[in-house]
């Protein structure tokens, strides 16, 4: 079903986020300003993003030949007005190709693609206010929203410059940011509440209206780097699947209640498709334990499959490089299972490294098994990346420094794509006295090769 709101409740949308975000949102909300200095000649640039992308950055001169307006406003937490100059938020956003579109009958209205976006204007310091676009078109009955540069004639004192949203009659001070950097039209995306029976969620329903099972990677650790196909799944999935260490950073993704922890056995799947008997001592045991809860889950998955309830087994990275469920498809090939892709720790270490691994014509992916083999001039042209989930450090140079020179770049990355990332880069002959085993955490990448140089 689809769903289209009226401007009212639009407007009514973008007041009850502008609250929730100000409340929770500190930095530059007002507070009772003091004498100031003026702002500094060079005011930083004003960046404007469109709900497609576009984006232009205004400097001062830019600004200044915008449409010109003077309002007269409270100054906030006084009993004083004050004459704010500036140009209206709606011409600003003008410049991106934010405008309301005529209809066959002359009348105007917001094209299809804005009818749920919303305006975010972000300062200095963090600090976030939202406006809907009906609040902001005139001609959809909007109010007055200012960015102002300019206070009763004077450039705005130094804790509100170089720009500060001035709100006409929006009945308070929260939105009235001061020392706006950015201002940035956000397109709508699926409702963040679950469906329900009398108001399915229309994209986001579709994509599990008649059930399924989902192997669903969420990217390398990042919350903002997981897939909008990944996250809305997740969001309508009736149960989700994952291993302990995957449950807290799900929780912003998925219903309360819907995550189930398995059973550790199950990682890796090594044991499937082969006898216990097979083995012996304790290994034979962990045989036998790891079939019995396949058979267990399997079990599960034919109820919920049966009641077309949505499946998801989830994990960090692309649930097919080096993942503890990439036995999946195979072994739960009855339920056709579908590989929803995700960011790889490996596409984030990249990033982190500032190299361009593939720039002599090949990459390798191991775990460690395979180390790769010298050219004609014995040199790792190409690059090596290794996922140290069974294979670390200690064990890895010995081997590379017998195959390659010790002046073969290397870098280690830490806590890829976390808060804590770090990037540690040596060479084979000396990244060992830059740091040791200990220092490292239990999972981490090494890049080895001459593209690193």
């Amino acid at each position: 079903m689809t769903l289209v709101l009226s401007r009212f409740r639009l407007l009514g949308f973008g007041l009850w986020l502008a609250t929730v975000l100000c409340m929770s949102v500190g930095g530059a909300q007002e507070k009772p300003e003091a004498a100031a200095t003026a702002q500094p000649h060079h005011a930083p640039l004003l960046i404007v993003r469109g709900p497609s992308g576009t984006t232009k950055a205004l400097s001062p001169d830019r600004f200044a030949e915008l449409p010109r307006c003077t309002v007269e406003a409270a100054i906030p937490h006084t009993d004083r007005k004050a004459r704010y100059e500036g140009v209206l938020l709606e011409e600003i956003l003008r410049e991106v190709g934010v405008q309301a579109a005529a209809r066959s009958d002359g009348s105007l209205e917001l094209p299809r693609p804005l009818r749920s976006a919303y305006v975010l204007i972000e300062a200095a310091d963090g600090y976030q206010a939202v406006f809907s676009l009906p609040e902001l078109l005139s001609k959809l009955g909007g109010h007055t929203v200012v960015v102002a540069d300019r206070e009763d004639g004077k450039p705005l004192p130094a804790q509100a410059a170089p720009y500060r949203i001035v709100e006409v009659s929006g009945g308070g001070f929260e939105r009235w940011v001061r020392q706006v950097r950015r201002i940035l039209v956000q397109p709508g995306s699926a409702s963040p509440f679950p469906p329900t029976p009398s108001e399915p969620d229309g994209a986001s329903q579709s994509a599990a209206d008649e059930g399924g099972v989902y192997l669903i990677g969420t990217g390398p650790g990042d919350p903002d780097l997981i897939t909008m196909k990944a996250a809305r799944i997740l969001r309508t999935a009736d149960v989700v699947f994952c291993f302990s260490w995957m449950k807290d950073e799900l929780a912003p993704f998925v219903r309360s209640g819907t995550v189930e922890v398995v059973s550790p056995r199950l990682q890796g799947g090594r044991y499937f498709g082969a006898s216990p008997e097979q083995y012996s001592g304790e290994e034979r045991e962990r045989a036998t334990d790891a079939v019995a809860e396949l058979a267990k889950l399997k079990a599960r998955i034919a109820e919920l499959v049966a009641e077309r309830k949505t499946v998801a087994f989830a994990d960090n990275g692309d649930p097919m490089i080096f993942s503890p469920w990439a036995w999946i498809p195979e072994q739960l090939r009855e339920f056709h299972p579908v590989v929803i892709p995700g960011l790889s720790s490996f596409n984030a270490g990249n990033a982190a490294v500032q190299r361009s691994v593939a720039r002599a014509g090949f990459v390798t992916l191991s775990s460690g098994t395979e180390i790769g083999s010298p050219d004609e001039h014995g040199r790792l042209t190409g690059t090596m990346v290794f996922f140290t989930h069974t294979t670390k450090l200690k064990d890895l140079l010995p081997r590379l420094r017998q195959q390659y020179p010790d002046d073969t770049p290397v870098a280690i990355v830490c806590q890829v794509s976390y808060p804590g990332e770090k990037v540690i880069q040596g060479t084979l002959g000396n990244i060992h006295d830059m740091i040791s085993d200990a220092d490292l955490p239990h999972l981490y990448l090494v890049y080895v090769g001459d593209a690193l140089k």
